[in-house]
């Protein structure tokens, strides 16, 4: 494996760091121009950024010749984790590595360069930390599990209209017509669905997860997962600020969601 998880490069500088040095120096008590910062740190750290990360992996790499790495392609990657006295157990996440360098807590340890897709999917599936922190051992920037889990959906639902949500069944749902009910969704979904011979039948409802209002669309057909992004680029001009969580009938949810429901299209 070429060194897939660009181990202990170098990372270029980047405008999330600035937007942080930029924050450092503004006056606290000047609120406005502080939100401003957050606002733009916030966008740059879920759209853009890169980030170090200190990790374990088993098998060593082989250092080559030209100072890169080679991993073996079963290699395990384990993310080195931190414990707060406040949050508890901490993804620490850094915007190069000098901030790295002021953690003392890590010893034999590779780097590796990633982005918020990547360590959303760890924190927010793996349950194994309470959230990320930017650059622990200065700017203290904790982002808990939920916001990540929400920020990563709301990224989601702008490039593909709609949101992978993973449901367990501790997970809080709750089901109902949306009402307002969105017409015009509903007509292009069963437009789009006209379209796709395999698709036979549609259900929309409205779904609350962990607190948040978004649509859920039902698909039955073989292997629906490869309809989603079908689906939700066709409604994604419909769905406002609400994310669209599409589901298969042959799942629990999808069995629960369309329960004496009539669908919105069939064959």
């Amino acid at each position: 494996m070429p060194n897939k998880y660009r181990i202990n490069e170098k990372l270029e500088p980047q405008e999330l760091h600035k937007l942080i040095i930029s924050r450092r120096t503004t006056d606290e008590n000047d609120t406005s121009a502080q939100n401003k910062l957050m606002d733009a740190i916030a966008t740059e750290i879920v759209m853009n950024a890169k980030f170090v990360c200190a990790v374990k992996i088993s098998p060593e790499p082989i250092k080559k010749s030209d100072g890169t790495y080679n991993a073996d392609d079963n290699a395990k990657v384990s993310f080195m984790l931190l414990e707060n006295p406040k949050f508890g157990s901490i993804f620490p996440v850094f915007t190069d590595e000098s901030e790295l360098e002021k953690c003392d807590a890590f010893s034999d340890y590779y780097t590796i360069i990633t982005d918020f897709d990547y360590i959303s999917g760890v924190i927010a599936d793996g349950g194994v930390c309470e959230g990320m922190m930017v650059n622990p051992f200065d700017d203290n920037m904790f982002i808990s599990r939920n916001a990540v889990s929400k920020w990563r959906e709301k990224k989601q639902v702008l490039k593909t209209g709609r949101a992978n949500h993973l449901v367990t069944g501790n997970t809080p749902v709750d089901l109902y017509t949306p009402n307002p009910y969105p017409l015009q969704l509903s007509n292009k979904l069963c437009e789009t669905a006209k379209k796709l011979p395999e698709v036979s039948a549609l259900w929309l409802r409205g779904i609350t997860l962990n607190g948040d209002r978004g649509y859920l669309l039902v698909i039955n057909a073989p292997q629906p997962d490869r309809f989603y992004d079908i689906f939700g680029t066709a409604g994604k001009d419909f769905i406002g600020k609400m994310p669209l969580h599409i589901v298969p009938l042959n799942g629990d949810l999808g069995r629960k969601a369309t329960l004496n429901v009539l669908p919105i299209y069939s064959k």
